[in-house]
């Protein structure tokens, strides 16, 4: 177990190549994916320590992807479970939609959907961070300016407790540092309202070993109150209750409000009372991303209802994307690189928002007739078999662009590329812990690379991998089902695993690889 983290003692360095201003899940990753790409890193947080109560409980394969990369995986473990089901429940009780998840083999090497608790989460990310000698970790610390002259930014930094200031410098500045963000506000960047603003009740419990409770999510699609249901790992449940007419966050919120609503559930003896939030869940996304050379990420530039658990993943999913192209700019690459997060990134997420609150809609119907003809609707779906949703297939890939190239016979481009777990002489291993975070092809056997082409690739520093007869051997048929199903026989990927070309012919390859080598080439 993981008590106290320790953090940085002694003078700041004159400038960092990255200074990233907030260190929840979505700071400190990227701190860590940076310090891993050996980046000279300052990682702030205003807090003095972790909030240790549990707020965002779900993430996906992607996110543990990334976890996997920089190496926490394994310390993760005691406190992820897997996800389940979910359902959408009418007042009496009548399934009206269900959403699952893809079935092992896993197509990116870790189970879809899970659950976890977000205090010790932190506390294993806050951990190595500490443990890497590129990331100084500064706790109890504010950022109180930012002056930047495009190619530097200056940071004026306060010690809460002594009141002492600090000035650095950085050659870039992401803002993590969640809704009400300094970063945000002081670049004067507004949030595209997408109008969704619904006040909710967020009761976390730690139920007794004896309780009987659903092995399921559910979305009560209840007009008298909407509420939902979550079983997270261990012994934590959530319950998620929708404020109605009248009702305040104050007067909800207190012990004996909460036991009430929770008195179909549990009593108090079989179940402590962990924490009770009120929450206004909102549907946002910053008009800009960067400026100059100070970035956003995560909560602020993004916030989503809960309904699909969104929240950090998405922010993980900035913080990938984002790194890589961080990393090659230090390095020298195209600046337009940079410019690619925000194109990338933001309509995706927008898209993402979008899908949630459409199903925020369809929870919160409090009118009695509409939401009796949406359980109409709904009951007719499933009966013809469209009742039943795969959650990943919810959400789209990344459109093409700069570094995502569109293919006239694959829809392979701007999707995570598949993670079968391969024999090694070490054996069995996930693919990611042969190639590592950075450009590389993979091939099916019969994908017939010409020996000039090869060596223009190793040149690039590009990792070329075959899967099958002649090459590495995977355990399950993920690699070539995926393969297949895409329509390709070989993919280049990218550094934070996105699929950025998709091929039939080897003779495309070096059209790709000269792409490629425009973009990571340094500039004069």
């Amino acid at each position: 177990m993981i008590d106290s983290v320790p953090t940085a003692t002694g003078s700041l360095a004159d400038q960092y190549d990255v200074a990233i201003i907030g260190m929840g899940p979505v700071g400190i990753t990227l701190a860590k994916l940076l310090g891993s790409f050996g980046a000279n890193v300052l990682a702030i947080d205003a807090a003095p320590d972790i909030y240790d109560l549990p707020r965002a409980i779900g993430m996906d394969q992607e996110v543990m992807r990334v976890f996997q990369q920089i190496g926490v995986a394994d310390d993760l473990a005691p406190f992820i479970s897997t996800y389940r089901p979910s359902e959408y429940r009418t007042s009496g009780g009548e399934v009206i939609r269900r959403f699952t998840s893809q079935t092992p083999p896993y197509p990116l090497g870790w189970a879809p959907y899970l659950t976890f608790l977000q205090p010790d989460l932190e506390r294993v990310l806050r951990h190595h961070a500490a443990t890497d000698s590129n990331i100084d970790m500064r706790t109890g610390w504010e950022l109180t300016d930012i002056k930047t002259d495009g190619q530097l930014a200056t940071l004026t930094l306060r010690e809460m407790v002594t009141g002492v200031v600090h000035t650095t410098a950085a050659r870039f500045t992401v803002g993590c540092d969640g809704g009400t963000s300094f970063v945000r506000k002081h670049l004067n960047i507004a949030f595209e309202d997408l109008i969704f603003d619904e006040p909710w009740l967020v009761v976390d419990m730690i139920v007794n070993e004896d309780v009987e409770l659903p092995d399921v999510n559910i979305q009560f699609c209840d007009p008298a109150r909407p509420h939902t249901f979550v079983v997270g790992p261990n012994n934590l449940r959530r319950w998620e209750f929708m404020l109605m007419p009248g009702e305040t966050p104050d007067e909800i919120s207190e012990v004996d409000s909460v036991w009430t609503l929770l008195k179909p559930w549990l009593d108090p003896s079989q179940a402590r009372l962990w924490r009770a939030a009120t929450y206004r869940f909102h549907a946002l996304v910053a008009e800009n991303w960067r400026k100059g050379n100070v970035f956003l990420a995560g909560d602020a530039c993004h916030m989503t209802p809960p309904f699909l658990a969104q929240g950090m993943v998405q922010g993980i999913k900035d913080t990938v994307n984002l790194a890589w192209k961080l990393d090659a700019a230090l390095k020298g690459a195209d600046p337009a690189l940079l410019d690619s997060y925000e194109g990338e990134r933001r309509p995706l997420v927008r898209e993402v928002i979008s899908v949630t609150k459409d199903l925020g809609r369809i929870i919160c119907e409090t009118d009695v007739d509409k939401a009796e003809a949406r359980n109409a609707q709904m009951r007719q779906d499933m009966v013809k078999g469209r009742g039943e949703t795969v959650r990943q297939n919810l959400f789209p890939p990344i459109g093409p662009g700069l570094c995502c190239m569109e293919s006239d016979t694959s829809d392979a481009p701007g999707r995570p590329a598949p993670q079968p777990r391969v024999e090694t002489a070490n054996g069995w291993l996930l693919l990611d812990e042969i190639t590592g975070p950075c450009w590389t092809v993979l091939a099916t056997d019969t994908f017939d690379i010409a020996p000039e082409t090869r060596a223009k690739a190793e040149a690039l520093g590009v990792s070329v991998n075959a899967i099958g007869p002649g090459g590495l051997s995977e355990e399950d048929s993920v690699f070539v089902d995926w393969m297949t199903t895409h329509k390709a026989k070989a993919v280049v990927t990218r550094p934070d695993h996105m699929v950025m070309a998709a091929l039939d012919h080897p003779s495309g390859l070096d059209a790709v690889l000269d792409r490629l080598a425009r973009l990571l080439s340094p500039t004069s």
